[in-house]
């Protein structure tokens, strides 16, 4: 048969031969056998020729519902959805390809963004074959994408339920416990990965686990497992910032640059890695750096909030008050102030020993951050430098039931309550 001698070709690299070995197909192999080739060729990504020969066959078998949904995956395939669409809907209800013309439908309907539609034809294909878990597997899918993740995980506990684990190389555990993390069940969704196992999973997968566990305050299993993703799939994007984050909550903050580093060269174009590499320079005393990364974020997203914010940080640090002053005077909070501005106005407006407008900005700022040592380090300070007695008393009584074993501010309490 041709057939049979131009899938030799195609396996052998001769695409010339395969395409004479074609021609030869079309006009002496039988129908069956034109068939079984479709499928192979299909199978085998060559789209073209499959649907030439589907296209004969139906020529010839106008009522073969499975030539139709055949013809309809490449459809599909090739962006032509009103065609597919119009080849499914020619299969009458009756036929035992409706089941599956139904499942193609809610396909090209999900693929659309028309959920609701999808849902109808899966909904009606589940009454048609209730045990048939493909159903299941493609609701679940349409409920996943469509962030309906309580419908979705009550879709793959059944699959699960009835001893399914694995459809179309989808791994269900992995798509429930990812539903569980949407519903923030995260300890549930986090037993559901560990028991597929941390080296089982995929990239997509582990990343997610190792999120979890940053969620629930474990940065070093968090690091294990985001650095496992990177190194099975160092253009995995999306693990660098996590990674680093958990990194400088172990207190890893060279670690945690060399990640931010290694991130920026798969994606360039992040300002929000870019900002932690600055907030990490910044802790390190790295001004320079900080500077240099700050610059790009803000030429990439020069309205964002959290970049400014951290600009300002950096004129702190680099002792540029009245530069700071005017930069957060001229930030629009119309939609809502982030409370490290005034933390950050108040250090300048101190430091340039204008009394009032410091003291005003450290009040604004002290409801947000009255429970954190360091704003209240600088708080009593303030308090001191302007012989504030009941208002140092107060603050250094709240340092001290967070830091009680801090000798220098013990003794300042001491003198002053001596006094």
């Amino acid at each position: 048969m041709y057939a049979e001698q131009m899938l030799n070709a195609l396996e052998a690299g001769d695409l010339a031969k395969s395409r004479e070995l074609f021609q030869q197909v079309l006009a002496h192999d039988d129908d069956e056998t034109k068939y079984n080739l479709a499928g192979e060729l299909y199978a085998l990504g060559f789209t073209g020729q499959a649907q030439r020969l589907y296209q004969e066959l139906m020529g010839r078998y106008p009522d073969q519902d499975d030539l139709k949904t055949a013809l309809a995956d490449i459809a599909v395939s090739n962006g032509d959805t009103d065609q597919a669409i119009g080849l499914l809907s020619m299969i009458a209800p009756s036929s035992p390809f409706y089941p599956q013309a139904l499942l193609a439908l809610a396909d090209v309907y999900q693929t659309q963004g028309l959920y609701e539609v999808s849902e109808q034809k899966l909904q009606l294909a589940q009454r048609l074959v209730p045990e048939e878990p493909v159903v299941t597997f493609a609701l679940g899918e349409l409920y996943f994408d469509w962030g309906k993740d309580d419908l979705a995980s009550v879709a793959y506990a059944q699959l699960l339920n009835s001893g399914v684990e694995t459809l179309a190389n989808v791994s269900i555990k992995a798509r429930y416990a990812a539903t569980l993390a949407h519903l923030g069940q995260y300890e549930d969704a986090v037993a559901v990965y560990e028991e597929l196992g941390v080296t089982e999973l995929d990239p997509t997968s582990a990343f997610q686990l190792g999120t979890l566990y940053a969620q629930l305050d474990e940065p070093e299993r968090a690091i294990t497992t985001l650095q496992g993703v990177i190194d099975q799939d160092p253009s995995f994007a999306n693990a660098y910032m996590p990674l680093a984050t958990a990194q400088s909550q172990t207190n890893d903050l060279e670690a945690a640059l060399t990640t931010v580093q290694q991130g920026l060269q798969v994606d360039e174009t992040n300002p929000a890695l870019y900002t932690l590499g600055a907030r990490l320079a910044l802790k390190t005393q790295a001004l320079d750096l900080a500077e240099a990364y700050l610059q790009k974020a803000r030429a990439l997203d020069p309205e964002n909030q959290t970049v400014m914010l951290e600009w300002s940080n950096l004129l702190v640090a680099q002792g540029a008050d009245d530069t700071n002053i005017a930069f957060l005077e001229a930030v629009d909070t119309s939609g809502g102030v982030d409370p490290q501005i005034y933390w950050n106005l108040a250090k300048s407006y101190d430091r340039l020993d204008n009394v009032a407008k410091a003291r005003e900005n450290y009040l604004l700022a002290f409801r947000n951050f009255q429970d954190q040592p360091d704003f209240l380090r600088d708080i009593i300070d303030f308090f001191q430098s302007t012989g504030a007695r009941a208002e140092l008393q107060a603050a250094l009584t709240r340092y001290l039931a967070l830091v009680p074993d801090d000798a220098e501010m013990q003794a300042r309490l001491d003198d002053l309550t001596a006094r």
